[in-house]
C-alpha cells in the first residue's frame, strides 16, 4: 500500500472527470466551447484535430489547478490555439 494521500487533485481524479465530461458532451449533444462546431465521436485516435478534449478554463500555466476546476469540451486543435490564454468576460454596459 502506498503512503500517498489520495486527495483527489492528481491524474486518476483528472480522468474520471474527463470521461464525465465526454459522456455528457455526447449525451446531450453539446459542442466545442471554442469554435461551437459539434464533435465526431467516431473519431478513436485522441490525437486527431477533431478528437474530444477537456479544457482547463484557468490554464495550468497560469496558476489553474489540475482537477479543482469545471472543464470544458473542446476539439484538441481548438484546445491547441486556445493554449494558455484567458478568455475575457465580456459584461453588459451599465
Amino acid at each position: 500500500m502506498s503512503d500517498r494521500i489520495r486527495n483527489g487533485t492528481g491524474h486518476r481524479a483528472y480522468r474520471r472527470k474527463r470521461t464525465q465530461l465526454r459522456n455528457h458532451y455526447q449525451r446531450n449533444g453539446l459542442t466545442c466551447d471554442w469554435c461551437g462546431k459539434p464533435f465526431d465521436w467516431t473519431i478513436a485516435d485522441y490525437n486527431h484535430p477533431e478528437a474530444f478534449t477537456v479544457d482547463h478554463p484557468n490554464a495550468l500555466a497560469n496558476g489553474g489547478h489540475l482537477v479543482k476546476q469545471d472543464f470544458v469540451g473542446m476539439h484538441r486543435e481548438c484546445n491547441r490555439l486556445k493554449g494558455a490564454m484567458v478568455v475575457p468576460v465580456i459584461r453588459p454596459a451599465s
